[in-house]
């Protein structure tokens, strides 16, 4: 995402989003904390396919408003890390979540070598451009075995339409490259679960939009922001772009 896109979307909507659950309640906050970073169906698979337990050091990076994060302390009992860039993001989470969330960028992160089990990268690859430095980064951080779990947009090969500014969508075998060369040894890839979404979570999401829209619908920030996930999503709905989850894990000769 583009500087500017990546301030409004995890900077003013962040703050706004954490004022809708402050207003609704916090059985709002983790749908609210996930909007357009997933569901429980994805978030389950990555949960499973990582093997993520009350025992693992669990690391989600680029963890925007920490929806994912607190969904697998909820439905896995672990004790995650969040870490996003964006300062405004990371306050959100802490009013949301009462968590903390340190602010680093992915390609530097603050943490010794080995020192996590599983790694989580939801929805951020097709943000950076560096991408080879990010990975490379995940898995430094990883210990030798350890799961890296990630929701990557990939470019179908029929992508023509305008693209959200700052996104830069791998191909399937771009991505596939970009993995093994960072360290990592592929165990799955899978186009995200079309389970349909609890009842529930769609009602508290729509909620959610109702009254940020409600709230900031005059505003040119919110109306940027909406363009964005109206670009986003017809790239999904024509299936130019697909949402690819991956399993991988650490290389045992990897160097960090």
């Amino acid at each position: 995402m583009g500087e500017q896109g990546m301030a409004v979307e995890f900077g003013t909507v962040a703050e706004w989003t954490a004022d809708v659950v402050d207003e609704l309640g916090d059985e709002y906050a983790i749908v609210a904390g996930c909007r357009g970073s997933g569901d429980p169906a994805l978030l389950d698979w990555l949960a499973q396919a990582c093997e993520v337990g009350p025992e693992s050091a669990l690391l989600d990076v680029g963890a925007g408003l920490g929806g994912a994060a607190a969904w697998a302390a909820e439905a896995y009992g672990v004790n995650p890390v969040l870490v996003d860039p964006m300062e405004a993001a990371c306050r959100a989470v802490r009013r949301m979540f009462d968590r903390s969330a340190v602010c680093a960028r992915g390609e530097t992160l603050p943490y010794a070598d080995n020192r996590f089990d599983v790694v989580w990268c939801i929805g951020v690859l097709c943000t950076v451009h560096d991408k080879p430095a990010l990975l490379r980064e995940l898995c430094r951080v990883l210990r030798p075995g350890g799961s890296l779990g990630m929701m990557v947009l990939v470019a179908g090969s029929g992508l023509h339409s305008e693209v959200p500014d700052g996104n830069e969508f791998p191909s399937a075998d771009e991505l596939r490259g970009l993995v093994a060369e960072a360290g990592f040894a592929w165990r799955r890839l899978s186009e995200t679960p079309s389970g349909s979404t609890p009842t529930e979570w769609r009602r508290r999401a729509d909620r959610v939009d109702e009254l940020l829209a409600k709230r900031h619908g005059d505003d040119p920030r919110w109306q940027e922001s909406e363009q964005r996930s109206q670009m986003l999503s017809h790239l999904l709905t024509t299936r130019q772009v697909t949402a690819q989850l991956v399993h991988a894990v650490k290389s045992v000769g990897s160097v960090p």
